[in-house]
């Protein structure tokens, strides 16, 4: 019977000594991996289930003395999980819809169109990517509180949001070495049969790389859905803010039992479209 493939070794490796020992090691390093990544999530969980006493008390107490199933209910009625559920979903699912678009039509005028200066358009997105956020966040609200020429604000508005979250340099460079990976030939065919660049874009290049641009826009709204100092400062109406912001402005209203309840749930969206959307990542990170 064939031996499954481990990865990170042979299987002629595998079967000796020294193989079998160095793969124990790995399993015993990936285990307490695991359990370091999962531990504030199990500890997030069991906590709702908790009195606000029991959060406090002293030492190590993973399992709480009574489980009260009540806690998440109350939790999600009274932090009005559907309505903040909502709101981050039109947050981010807008931001992820907007950052594919503009980066995807981005990428094909870099990789096909290929412009005058193209790689110096490309060293200067590059260059965007070593500057942090929080250098242009003062410039990017005053732009967004009054937008030049037009001069509305954007505050209290989700297109306060998806305007910046458009651009995404990090989604640019990784379509453009998609599409710059696509046969020549496909395109010149298309070419001869009469397929213009736009049509080319929309029936070669996009259907090619469908699966990476999946798992782009997988990470994307797994960032977006946590996205916290953004939202806090345009979305300052409480009916309008997302699940981190507003899970924020209730810590001191709300009991901390509660709040873990909450967090907890507001955890669960991203990690279950991650989980069975997890043979697409695999594809696509291949690609």
């Amino acid at each position: 019977m064939a031996i499954p493939n481990r990865g990170v070794m042979s299987n002629t490796e595998w079967r000796s000594p020294v193989g079998r020992f160095i793969g124990i090691i790995y399993f015993v390093v990936l285990v307490i991996a695991a359990i370091f990544v999962l531990f504030p999530f199990l500890f997030s969980f069991t906590a709702g289930f908790k009195t606000s006493l029991e959060v406090y008390k002293p030492g190590f107490h993973l399992l709480p003395e009574q489980w009260n199933w009540k806690n998440y209910v109350d939790a999600w009625q009274r932090f009005k999980m559907v309505r903040m559920f909502i709101n981050t979903a039109i947050a981010a699912g807008g931001g992820v819809l907007v950052q594919i678009v503009v980066s995807a039509m981005a990428a094909y005028s870099l990789a096909r169109l290929r412009p005058m200066g193209k790689n110096v358009i490309r060293a200067i997105i590059l260059i965007t990517m070593a500057v942090p956020g929080i250098a242009y966040l003062v410039p990017r609200y005053i732009i967004m509180t009054n937008l030049p020429v037009i001069h509305i604000s954007l505050v209290n508005s989700f297109w306060g949001l998806w305007i910046p979250y458009a651009c995404s340099s990090f989604m640019i460079l990784v379509l453009t070495n998609a599409f710059e990976q696509i046969p020549k030939a496909y395109f010149e065919i298309a070419q001869v049969d009469g397929a213009s660049d736009v049509r080319m874009f929309f029936m070669i290049a996009l259907p090619l790389t469908g699966s990476l641009i999946l798992v782009l826009g997988l990470l994307a709204f797994i960032g977006l859905w946590g996205d916290f100092l953004w939202p806090y400062l345009i979305l300052r109406d409480s009916e309008l803010q997302t699940v981190s912001v507003r899970l924020y402005t209730l810590t001191r209203t709300f009991p901390i039992n509660l709040y873990l309840a909450g967090s907890f749930i507001a955890m669960l969206p991203p990690t279950i479209a991650a989980f069975f959307l997890s043979q697409k990542i695999k594809g696509g990170l291949t690609i």
